[in-house]
């Protein structure tokens, strides 16, 4: 069963156009930072550089996060539109299919999470020649992306409505940054603003004091709080009518 469940998600990541568009937009999106960035600091000594730009990493692991939440949110709900996943449960059983589905859907994220990162770093070198990349950031951006595809899946099962699971995935993954601008003490429990800490980037670029931070809280929040999108996902899609 679990073997028929690889064989059709294989077929239909083959013309998966929802990653391919998401992808397209995190890459636009990180590359439109190079608008924001003065041209001055091309100039400047690279050890300046490098310090001037240090908040981008997080800036760029934030818009991967938020992008890959809509893309699993996104790659679940269209296919439960189109009928999709009733016709594959036909031939598998729902167990079979969110194994499968789960892994599919973090490489996704993953891979979303590359294309922000890309895009981003591409900006770096029109506006200021490059800078070196760090490979450790490079693997904590990707690897949040993977978990945030995973809590786009678990709101897009939830939410019942194609749209507004699309809102709701972004909206819950992005709200920490606007509650940090006048709460950060409260932010930090938050998604996103846990989710950038456990993987060890600087908050204080969203906003969040040193002083306010989780410190070894935050690979058990973060963690908290994907076992509880994943959960709530996993018993919904074992149990709700999927036609």
């Amino acid at each position: 069963m679990i073997g028929r469940a690889l064989r059709a998600q294989a077929r239909s990541a083959a013309g998966d156009v929802v990653l391919l568009g998401v992808t397209l937009a995190a890459f636009l999106l990180s590359l439109s930072l190079a608008t924001s960035i003065p041209a001055e600091l091309a100039a400047a000594p690279p050890a300046a550089r490098a310090e001037l730009v240090a908040p981008f990493d997080t800036v760029l692991a934030t818009y991967a996060g938020i992008l890959a939440a809509v893309y699993g949110s996104f790659r679940y709900t269209i296919d439960r539109r189109d009928g999709v996943v009733a016709q594959r449960l036909m031939l598998e059983s729902r167990g079979a299919m969110l194994a499968v589905r789960m892994p599919a859907t973090a490489l996704g994220g993953a891979v979303v999470a590359v294309a922000a990162v890309v895009g981003g770093r591409t900006a770096l070198l029109v506006t200021m020649g490059g800078l070196p990349v760090q490979a450790s950031a490079m693997a904590a951006a990707v690897a949040l992306g993977a978990v945030a595809a995973l809590w786009g899946m678990g709101i897009g099962i939830v939410v019942p409505s194609h749209l507004a699971a699309l809102f709701v995935a972004a909206l819950s993954m992005g709200m920490g940054l606007f509650v940090a601008m006048f709460w950060s003490t409260g932010a930090v429990y938050l998604p996103l603003p846990a989710l950038l800490e456990a993987f060890q980037f600087d908050v204080s670029a969203v906003g969040i004091a040193a002083d306010e931070r989780l410190g070894a809280l935050a690979v058990p929040v973060t963690a908290g709080w994907s076992f509880l999108a994943a959960a709530m996902g996993a018993v919904v899609f074992l149990r709700r009518d999927v036609t």
